[in-house]
């Protein structure tokens, strides 16, 4: 039964000890003269920033300790602290703002009770060692300012987008009734041309790309005819190799050139786009003959 009752306590105490150990930041041992309440923190968090003092002497201390940001002062913290090897925590509250930062803190106007009384006290040195921070801004804070910046872009397009829109409806409504008409008829008429080549062409297109497999498929059986055929066929031969060299790089020019045409008139950007340009070009011509006269 002892037994028993002694491998039940192994087993209930078995899961405290394999528990996955628990991290802690910022706590233990003190790391430097300087540590803060919370690490990391950004701009506009407020911090609480520590140091400890000591005092392995045989005098009672008081005085302040003075907390520096950049050389500025943060304010003061005041302490009395005992002698024989006492040691005293002292803060002060900071907002922590954007930027480099140099955190130091310094003992001032300490005064010791000493033989004879109350006297003034000098340290081989005063000041800690300093913590150098980068304050950055709060990664939720810069994800939502970049989206209200989108935001603000966004509607300044869509503003701009309307004005355009209402710029060219008063152009458009500005044009007489008649010339309105006849500018949509041609419009009309190019577009129906348009999308009849692009169809058209693409037709041709699927055909020059069968008869390329084509020439291709009779250059696969002229290789593997026989050698020994009589004279006539191997006359034939000699001549439809010849003519599938010629042909069949000018079926891949053709391809390539149909293919290229095809894609002018589907892309209505760019089919109008070399339309506008040829129009433009030639206004331009006519100008410069008609000033040079």
């Amino acid at each position: 039964m002892r037994y028993l009752f002694l491998i039940i306590s192994i087993f209930i105490a078995l899961p405290v000890f394999s528990a996955t150990e628990l991290s802690v930041n910022n706590a233990g041992f003190v790391q430097s003269s300087i540590w803060y309440s919370k690490d990391p923190f950004y701009a506009g968090d407020k911090v609480r920033i520590y140091t400890v003092i000591f005092n392995g002497s045989t005098y009672d201390l008081a005085g302040s300790v003075e907390f520096l940001d950049n050389g500025t002062s943060l304010g003061k913290t005041t302490f009395s602290l005992s002698g024989n090897g006492r040691a005293q925590d002292l803060w002060i509250d900071w907002k922590a703002s954007a930027g480099n930062h140099t955190i130091t803190a310094r003992l001032v106007n300490v005064i010791a009770d000493g033989p004879n009384g109350k006297q003034a006290v000098s340290f081989p040195s005063v000041e800690t060692g300093k913590s150098d921070r980068f304050v950055d801004i709060d990664p939720a804070i810069k994800e939502a300012q970049a989206k209200i910046e989108a935001q603000k872009i966004t509607a300044v397009r869509v503003d701009q987008l309307g004005k355009v829109e209402e710029v060219a409806q008063s152009v458009v409504d500005s044009i007489p009734t008649p010339i309105k008409e006849s500018i949509v008829s041609a419009v009309s008429i190019v577009e129906q041309f348009r999308a009849n080549e692009g169809n058209q062409l693409g037709v041709i297109r699927e055909q020059k790309s069968r008869e390329i497999d084509e020439i291709n498929a009779h250059v696969k059986t002229i290789n593997t005819t026989p050698v020994n055929v009589d004279s006539t066929k191997k006359e034939k031969t000699v001549l439809d190799v010849a003519s599938n060299v010629t042909e069949k790089p000018f079926a891949y020019v053709m391809l390539a050139a149909i293919g290229a045409l095809q894609f002018v008139f589907e892309w209505k950007v760019l089919f109008y786009g070399i339309i506008f340009y040829t129009i433009y070009r030639v206004m331009k011509w006519g100008i410069y003959k008609l000033r040079n006269r």
